[in-house]
């Protein structure tokens, strides 16, 4: 679910929904007007849109950023809205959202809080890009041995993405590359820079662009040693660990493998920068959602563990009693130590994978190369491949929004029929050119 605010005395909220796995409906978009932006309005509000289209019965998921208002333990829109639909849901914080929180936290940490709407370290930036000469770079010096092996890591992971058939959108491609650069490689396309966009502190993108370019054109910038030192130490964390988790952080089935590395990441990251890490560590404690019990089952689907872990997560979970009914509510976050396995985080609510699913339980016990052959673990596989972890389909269904607010029709009704079927156009043509429109 995504929420704006507007001029004027109401709220419009967009309710989107994502059913990908049962090939039926990729988006829907609802705009509805309320009074108020709290948890409790927009609870009642999306239920409203909910019952009105006859869907309350195959809602399983809600999706959203962690903001007070969506993921507050007694008044937040997830919560009362689960209430509302008297079953439990997965509560599936938005990974960009969590992502963007923690490289926040790093810049306040480091350059201290803008107050301003615009960054005036961008704003710098973006007056004198015309007057840099791009052509010699500087790239990060690593020299700690497990920093290397990270180092070699990302960078294989960020080429064949970028190589891959249907490489990613323009900010985060321009993100994979220029920390391919700062890691001293080359791009598959070459070196390409991109004229600095918005400065806005809304445009989260815009902290890991723009410090990445000021730290390898920090010589012509005359910083002094003390502020390349800062950027030279949040390029060292955006390049070896928060781009690769970016990158990544669609996969539903990674998320919890990927979540629990990072984490011990940065508990030995601490050796090197404690700054850094433990502002991170400590972002974290607040945003263990895919660490809890209800979630970690859906590393089972991943291609991040071995066999082994994949087996003792299978035998935990049919070893652990189902409850008689699941816990609803905010999840409650683990401890997390450097010796914690995902095994160790799987208890009775991580049934609820398999229960919401109508599956079966006789799969588990077989050797993991024989899973495919289960219709029971290929459906789960279905749902959990599918199922959003980032509210990106929101945040278009917002900008969508804007785009066609006051054009078209006025209409409240027809307007939601224009959204829909601008969301099915686009889904079938990815361009206007002539040879897509043929098709």
């Amino acid at each position: 679910m995504s929420w704006e605010v507007i001029l004027g005395p109401r709220q419009r909220l967009w309710l989107c929904l994502s059913q990908d796995h049962l090939h039926t409906l990729k988006a829907s978009y609802w705009e509805y007007r309320t009074d108020s932006s709290t948890g409790t309005a927009q609870a009642e509000a999306s239920m409203d849109l909910l019952e009105a289209w006859g869907l309350t019965g195959v809602i399983t998921a809600l999706v959203f950023d962690t903001t007070a208002s969506n993921s507050g333990v007694h008044r937040g829109a997830a919560k009362l809205l689960e209430q509302q639909l008297d079953r439990k849901v997965f509560y599936l914080a938005c990974r960009h959202h969590i992502l963007e929180v923690l490289v926040g936290a790093i810049w306040e940490n480091l350059f201290g809080k803008v107050k301003s709407p615009e960054n005036p370290w961008f704003k710098h930036f973006k007056d004198v890009w015309t007057d840099l000469t791009t052509d010699n770079p500087t790239t990060l010096s690593i020299r700690q041995k497990w920093l290397n092996k990270k180092k070699k890591e990302c960078k294989e992971i960020l080429q064949e993405i970028l190589r891959s058939e249907k490489p990613p959108r323009a900010d985060y491609r321009e993100m994979a590359e220029l920390t391919l650069i700062v890691l001293g490689d080359t791009p598959p396309r070459g070196i390409h820079w991109s004229r600095p966009g918005a400065i806005h502190q809304a445009r989260w993108m815009a902290r890991n662009l723009y410090s990445m370019k000021m730290f390898m054109f920090a010589e012509q910038l005359e910083y002094d040693e003390e502020t390349v030192v800062k950027l030279e130490r949040l390029n060292l964390f955006l390049g070896l660990f928060y781009t690769p988790m970016w990158m990544s952080s669609t996969l539903a089935a990674d998320a919890p493998a990927n979540d629990l590395q990072f984490m011990k990441d940065m508990m030995k990251f601490k050796r090197t920068d404690p700054e850094i890490a433990q502002a991170v560590l400590q972002k974290l404690e607040n945003h263990k959602w895919y660490l809890t019990q209800e979630v970690v089952p859906f590393a089972l689907f991943g291609s991040r563990l071995s066999d082994k872990e994949k087996q003792d997560i299978a035998a935990k979970l049919h070893a652990t009693e189902k409850p008689d009914s699941f816990r609803r509510g905010k999840p409650m976050f683990p401890q997390v130590t450097a010796k914690t396995t995902l095994a160790d985080l799987v208890g009775p609510e991580s049934h609820l994978l398999l229960d919401t699913l109508g599956i079966e339980y006789d799969w588990l016990l077989q050797p993991v190369a024989t899973w495919p052959r289960s219709d029971d673990y290929s459906k789960a596989l279905e749902y959990v491949s599918n199922v959003k972890v980032v509210n990106d389909i929101a945040e278009r269904g917002v900008k969508m929004m804007t785009d066609f607010a006051n054009i078209i029709t006025t209409d409240s009704q027809q307007k939601q029929y224009l959204l829909q079927t601008v969301e099915y156009n686009r889904e079938r043509f990815d361009s206007f050119k002539k040879q897509t429109l043929k098709k």
